[in-house]
């Protein structure tokens, strides 16, 4: 057991087993949720064009069939409202308080491509209140081929919409009008797409210790208006310091590109909507913020930083023949860093995590989260060159001139693959060319709960092997869930090539697509070329596909768009595909409408699929501050009204169908169910049982309706282990509120208590497994029930050998006891040579350690590991050596386990299996005399009779009446 401390040392010190917090540490992202939210929850509400009040002239421009020299094809929903001239307007009436607003406009661009200035008003309840400033100097990119100028060559004009956002002077309140006008500035004839509202938050204050940008000693350093020398030497001081840097409010211009090196720095601003950066310098290598440069400063130093609350802008105004090499974020923020709360404007790229400059390094585990990357002229964000475990999560992202979210596993330098990245909960929209989201290769990534939306001249998904790498040849699995894609697709990108909404070819490999949504796409929802394989396709729905009536033949003979196109074989369709709402056939010649496959109809049988034929479905927006995301096939509850489902009954049983609970029972938890009014089938009715505020369990699958005022049983899915002492159980039914409209939701919980003996023999459980001995932890014990810090504790383990073999004798069976993963720490038992039997246990205690074979005990929550040690040979015979770990919680101080005077009784259900008097369930082990007092039942209460409901306990091996 010494040697193999010496080893677990080794490789704490050499980084191998070392978990290192970082400031990525601070952020859960969470998993992938079929019933989640699908996109990136912001704190605004938007006002689309077409809930406008309309005045003075203003009309509503729509683009019916996605025509790309349509303005408003690049608008949301395809539509904006055109303000002509003076005394134009669009007004709504506000939902929610507000101070902050995001306003989508258009207006024209210049001849020399340079863009021009103009303005539109704000009035609140008809009265001005301030005049904003507009400018179409970022706007307008024009694509007569794949790339983009930057003035009028007779191509598509894109970018043709930008934002600006401001503080109200007057805030607004709920049912205020805020109007948008045009006074005619400069003769001009402006658009607006929406506005978003929000409620801005305070100031952030000067964190305790943090260096100023403003502080008296940085003054030297500005020159004019240019702040770059004093934010270098200010990031330096507080990196030797406090590490904190502060940039209070205001704005800050930069006159070239800020290289940020640090180790552990907190970089704050006091907030999006207060601290502005502005790069003042428009031409290539002009601004941005810069990772670890090693051209400029020490190679790759830049750390477990964090960088947030601030908004951030420039004067690029062109891609610069795409070298302009001026993105908002760029080459290396390793070390587990975050960058968050982020609000960036006019960049080539928002974030291009890649490292070009001296020995290459990797942003492993980088977060990008809460940020508004929005209006660049290329990429939204792309993890490019090696970059691995990073993620970007509950950011909105749009209006980008290429990939909204991109994977690139280039290998420039040497850099290895990609793997483990993540997309999630992301809300991307108006990219104009490429794809929403876009993998280029790499392994293991993940890509979920994001919501895309109108797409202009690009895809929603994309995937191919166009760009230099590994591309997919290392490739085992890359998964897509629960994403929604509205309005996506194109017949005619920037270099006249056709993209779905989900668009895949090349040598793409081994990528799942699980509970995908597709609406309302005007070009073919899939296409799948030839080339890709182990494309798997899950719980799909397409509702609505080739709406713009549109034909191609691009690659093929001329047809009309279809929900799929297919080219092959190697694309699986299963657990459901459902569409519905597809244009026909105006050219003729598809035999296997709604899907094409080139007329292969052996091919389009192998698609098994639901065609919808009187569907009517509701398109989701993305999540709002202000109201729950709809979508989908409309709700069957909806237009009934005034129901009241209660939860009217508690249950607990073990296995036996016994309420009587000893440790190790496993316990399912059943309830009755009742509503007022019928409750359609297909509604799934969803009940949790939480046990002590901690472990949930759920039945969802519940679907077959209620009928008025007659109680229905549901049972959880899955059982609770139960642990000795008294335990809270609260049950909640609709506990994803599925039923918005219930008029009670006080009488959907009940909250029961209940005791749980412990049990002498428990030595915990194993899944029996054949082909020889498999030795498995089951169960870790201390030499004491209740441990205080400072006290030595002394750890036992119990092995089972769940094989069908015996473990032979005459080997060391070796326990280590690790404590919070770190193996400065560890007992063990090295003594026990008798083997174990198939199916039997064996019980062994620390018999050494690093300080003896006790740990003494600290204040705080512990994990403790058992391992069973297979070291220099030790049952290498064992069948599987992965499952000899078992792990379990300590809070110290830990009390004596505890039972609960008077619990309550689980409730009759009326199913026959009501409450049992327990009288003929006497446990013979109440007759001990250890002082307490318990019930004819076996449940232990406390030491006196203070509490305890009226009956018959027994109490030192006496019965006793309680009056």
């Amino acid at each position: 057991m010494k040697k193999k401390f010496f080893i677990a040392l080794t490789l704490l010190l050499t980084g191998t087993l070392m978990s290192h917090a970082s400031y990525a540490d601070d952020i859960n992202v969470p998993s992938a949720d079929a019933n989640g939210r699908v996109g990136a929850l912001m704190p605004y509400t938007r006002y689309d064009s077409e809930t406008a009040k309309l005045g003075g002239g203003a009309t509503l421009v729509k683009s019916a069939n996605w025509k790309r020299t349509d303005i408003a094809t690049q608008a949301s929903k395809q539509s904006y409202i055109e303000l002509p001239s003076n005394g134009s307007y669009a007004e709504w009436t506000m939902k929610t308080n507000a101070n902050g607003v995001t306003l989508r406009f258009t207006m024209p661009d210049t001849p020399d491509g340079m863009g021009q200035n103009g303005s539109l008003d704000i009035y609140i309840n008809e009265k001005k209140v301030q005049t904003v400033d507009l400018t179409s100097y970022y706007m307008w990119q024009y694509f007569a081929s794949g790339n983009p100028s930057d003035k009028n060559d007779n191509g598509v004009g894109c970018f043709a919409f930008d934002e600006t956002h401001f503080i109200l002077n007057k805030p607004l309140h709920v049912n205020d009008r805020i109007r948008i006008q045009s006074s005619g500035a400069k003769g001009l004839k402006y658009g607006v797409d929406f506005i978003e509202t929000e409620v801005v938050p305070q100031e952030i204050d000067r964190p305790a210790g943090a260096v100023s940008v403003t502080d008296t000693k940085y003054k030297q350093y500005i020159k004019g208006n240019d702040y770059l020398k004093a934010f270098e030497e200010a990031l330096k001081d507080a990196d030797a310091g406090s590490k904190k840097l502060y940039i209070p409010a205001g704005t800050y211009e930069l006159s070239g590109i800020w290289y940020i090196y640090g180790s552990d720095v907190k970089i704050t601003g006091a907030g999006i909507w207060y601290t502005n950066l502005k790069f003042t310098n428009p031409n290539p290598f002009g601004g941005g913020i810069s990772g670890g440069n090693g051209s400029h400063g020490p190679d790759d130093y830049c750390n477990n930083m964090d960088i947030s609350n601030f908004y951030i802008n420039s004067n690029l105004r062109s891609r610069w023949d795409q070298k302009a090499v001026y993105k908002c974020f760029m080459d290396v923020f390793k070390g587990g860093s975050a960058i968050h709360d982020i609000w960036e404007d006019h960049f080539e790229c928002g974030f291009w995590i890649a490292d070009y400059n001296g020995k290459i390094d990797y942003s492993s585990g980088l977060k990008i989260y809460n940020c508004r990357i929005r209006n660049n002229f290329a990429d939204g964000v792309n993890f490019c060159q090696g970059t691995s475990d990073a993620t970007v999560y509950n950011c909105s992202i749009r209006n980008n001139g290429d990939d909204g979210l991109a994977m690139w596993n280039h290998d420039n330098q040497g850099a290895h693959d990609e793997s483990n990245n993540t997309f999630a909960y992301n809300t991307i929209e108006f990219i104009w060319r490429a794809g929403g989201i876009a993998i280029y290769g790499g392994n293991g990534h993940k890509v979920y709960n994001n919501y895309l939306a109108d797409m202009f001249m690009s895809a929603g998904i994309h995937l191919n092997d166009i760009f230099d790498g590994p591309k997919f040849k290392n490739t085992q699995n890359i998964s897509f869930d629960n994403n929604i894609l509205v309005r996506c697709g194109t017949n005619d990108d920037s270099w006249h090539e056709d993209l779905a909404a989900i668009d895949i070819k090349g040598d793409v490999r081994n990528v799942t697509f699980n509970n995908t949504k597709i609406y309302d796409s005007p070009f073919d929802a899939i296409r799948i070329f030839k080339g890709p394989t182990g494309i798997v396709f899950k719980k799909t729905e397409i509702l609505g596909a080739s709406l713009a009536g549109q034909t191609t033949k691009y690659s093929t003979w001329e047809h009309s768009t279809a929900a799929i196109r297919l080219e092959n074989d190697n694309v699986k369709f299963i657990d459901g595909l459902k569409i519905a709402n597809v244009s026909p056939d105006k050219v003729g010649n598809n035999k296997t409408w709604p899907l094409w496959t080139d007329n292969n109809e052996a091919l389009a049988k192998s698609v098994s699929y639901d065609y919808l034929s009187d569907v009517s479905y509701n398109v989701p927006e993305a999540p709002e501050a202000d109201k729950n995301q709809g979508g989908g096939v409309v709700d069957p509850m909806d237009g009934i009204t005034n129901y009241d489902i209660s939860l009217k009954g508690l249950r607990w049983e073990n296995a036996s169908g016994d309420t009587n609970l000893k440790e190790g029972d496993q316990v399912t938890f059943r309830t009755s169910l009742v509503c007022n009014k019928d409750i359609p089938a297909g509604v799934k009715i969803g009940v949790k049982v939480t046990v002590d505020g901690k472990e949930s369990y759920v039945t969802d699958d519940n679907k077959n309706g209620l009928k008025a005022n007659q109680p229905i049983i549901v049972s959880t899915n899955s059982t609770w282990s139960a642990q000795p002492g008294g335990h809270t159980i609260v049950a909640e039914v609709d506990y994803r509120n599925r039923l918005s409209d219930d008029t009670n939701k006080a009488n959907n919980t009940r909250t029961k208590r209940f005791n749980v003996q412990e049990s002498s023999d428990n030595k915990g459980s194993f899944t029996p497994v054949t082909g020889g001995y498999d030795l498995v932890v089951t169960k870790i014990l201390t030499n004491k029930k209740s441990i205080k810090p400072g006290d030595r504790v002394n750890f036992s383990a119990y092995v089972a050998n769940a094989g069908d073999k015996d473990a032979p004798a005459g080997q060391q069976l070796g326990v280590e006891f690790i404590i919070d993963n770190n193996t400065n720490v560890i007992t063990w038992s090295d003594n026990y040579t008798q083997g174990v039997k198939s199916h039997q246990f064996a019980k062994v205690t620390a018999n050494g350690g690093q300080q003896g074979n006790e740990w003494v005990a600290t204040p705080g929550k512990h994990t403790v590991t058992a391992w069973i040690d297979n070291y220099n040979g030790r049952y290498a015979d064992e069948i599987n050596h992965d499952n000899n770990k078992f792990t379990i919680e300590l809070n110290i101080p830990l009390e004596e386990i505890k039972f609960i005077n008077n619990p309550d009784q689980p409730d009759d259900l009326g199913d026959g299996k009501g409450n049992t008097n327990g009288i003929e369930h006497v446990n013979t082990e109440v007759k001990a005399n250890d002082g307490y007092y318990y019930d004819l039942q076996g449940n232990r209460y406390g030491k006196t009779t203070d509490g305890l409901r009226r009956g018959v306990y027994i109490h030192n091996g006496k019965k006793v009446i309680v009056k």
